[in-house]
């Protein structure tokens, strides 16, 4: 982007003193045909250039400055060399070994021929290095040669480099993206059923210390099978454990028996219905028991149902333990439920949906279902009485298990395959008065506010549907100090900079 200017001396003195308050040369040949700015970026880089009118054999301050686009921050360092080469192939240098203040450059040039020159600019240094190359620059044979232009009165706001370089600051090109439109909802982090158990006592017993010293704590990991808890049991309980045991062997070995009789017709049909009914009733019982105690020299064994994390432990070494009563509770959070409660007015993509994305207290990232290997697993048959809203379950993979069950997420539940729209990030736009808004950066240290008409939003980019045109640069990071300098350019952070 290159804007030319050619203004009167007092003018010059206002607008760079007043407007832009940058305290630049008094040299009448600086000023007197006022100068040209230059904004141009690199995949790395910005470069905001600002020269006077060029004359030959007059010294001529180049104001380079520098930001390193990966944070929008002032170059602190590095070699930086400029090298002038016009049609004819001459050519003129001049290599500066560090900025003369964070992010600006000034080498100061006199060229020995007029005529149009390419700038190749080359940065060297372990913050960023970068090549730049700027068309186009004009050099007059005398001051007879430059063009006078009246002065026209600019509506561009002013926020300067040093004041970008101060804060939060970024921007980003205005470019076509595939959005997906979504619902806002709230949600919920929930365990999945089949990896979340209570483990409850079946016998009565007591807790002794000495059968029980590995004992695990909350947080412990265990595998499904593993003792979690040696009991030592009540005489009635053991009796009870013995006779299930008992019940069982017999039904079983009594329903072998009758089928091999009624293989030979020597029982009838309703005996052998009879005899695997009650084996089956007892294998019941005793594979329920079997899966939560293993018999021991001990005692009996609690054993845990699931792999899964110790969330709650709910006795003490040493006591009385009942039949029915809450021992341990388990938690695997490898795999999650995120229950959404989308409102009753938004039951379609409810039901259409197949994906969404949500952000959770405590985590500075979103999260997108697919992206965790996810998917929707039903939608609620009736509403909530009490919210008016219909639930919907996704399941999830949770990564380094640091979603928390408990959490509640904002959640946006994405209808539809999507499609292209000039979008920007929700957080460009800033809402003044009811009036969506956004600031362009139109060069290094101008900036223009833009009235927005917007359209769908995916929760991290909105449609503009008027009020930027692609390829524009929006102020993503920042832009509420843009407005306060519009507001009054006191009220800006770090006024006035010196070249």
């Amino acid at each position: 982007m290159v804007r030319t200017t050619y203004i009167l001396i007092f003018a010059v003195a206002l607008t760079f003193l007043g407007a832009c308050s940058h305290e630049h040369e008094t040299e009448a040949e600086v000023h007197e045909h006022g100068g040209t700015s230059v904004t141009q970026y690199t995949d790395s880089t910005e470069i905001f250039l600002e020269y006077p009118a060029l004359v030959v054999n007059q010294d001529a301050k180049f104001l380079v400055h520098l930001t390193d686009l990966k944070k929008f921050k002032a170059v602190t360092q590095g070699i930086l060399t400029v090298e002038f080469t016009n049609g004819r192939g001459a050519k003129l240098s001049l290599t500066e070994d560090k900025p003369v203040r964070d992010g600006i450059y000034t080498p100061v040039i006199k060229f020995t021929e007029p005529g149009n020159y390419i700038m190749n600019i080359t940065l060297k240094g372990e913050q960023v290095s970068d090549n730049i190359i700027v068309n186009d620059v004009k050099v007059y044979s005398n001051e007879n040669e430059i063009p006078h232009e009246e002065e026209t009165e600019s509506s561009s706001i002013s926020f300067l480099k040093e004041q970008q370089w101060k804060i939060d600051f970024a921007n980003e090109p205005v470019i076509k993206r595939k959005l997906v439109k979504s619902v806002l909802a709230t949600g919920e982090i929930k365990p999945k059923p089949e990896y979340f158990s209570k483990v409850v006592s079946p016998i009565a017993g007591i807790v002794l210390n000495k059968n029980n010293s590995n004992l695990g704590s909350i947080g412990t990991f265990v595998k499904g099978g593993e003792v979690l808890l040696n009991i030592s049991p009540s005489v009635d309980a053991s009796a009870n454990i013995q006779k299930i045991k008992n019940d069982y062997l017999l039904a079983k070995s009594e329903y072998e028996r009758a089928k091999k009789l009624f293989e030979k017709k020597a029982v009838s049909q309703k005996r052998l219905d009879e005899a695997k009914f009650d084996f089956e009733s007892k294998q019941v019982s005793y594979n329920s028991l079997a899966e939560q105690i293993k018999i021991t020299e001990n005692g009996y064994s609690v054993i845990s149902p699931i792999d899964g994390y110790i969330e709650m432990i709910n006795f003490n070494l040493g006591d009385q333990i009942k039949p029915g009563q809450e021992l341990f509770t388990i938690i695997n959070p490898s795999k999650l439920v995120l229950k959404v409660n989308v409102p009753s007015t938004q039951i379609e993509a409810a039901v259409n949906s197949k994906n969404a994305s949500f952000s959770i207290e405590g985590i500075n990232r979103e999260f997108s279902i697919s992206d965790l290997n996810g998917k929707k697993i039903s939608v609620a048959i009736g509403l909530d009485a009490v919210n008016r809203t219909i639930p919907v379950y996704f399941e999830f993979t949770n990564p380094q298990n640091q979603i928390k069950i408990g959490m509640y997420a904002e959640v946006y539940i994405h209808e539809g395959q999507g499609e292209e729209y000039i979008a920007i990030p929700d957080s460009a736009i800033i809402d003044e008065d009811g009036l969506h808004t956004a600031y362009v950066q139109v060069e290094g240290e101008a900036f223009e506010k833009r009235i927005l008409k917007t359209g769908i939003t995916d929760g991290n980019y909105v449609q503009i549907l008027e009020g930027l045109n692609e390829g524009e640069r929006v102020v993503t990071q920042g832009a509420y100090q843009v407005r306060l300098a519009a507001l009054s350019p006191e009220s800006a952070i770090g006024q006035g900079h010196v070249h």
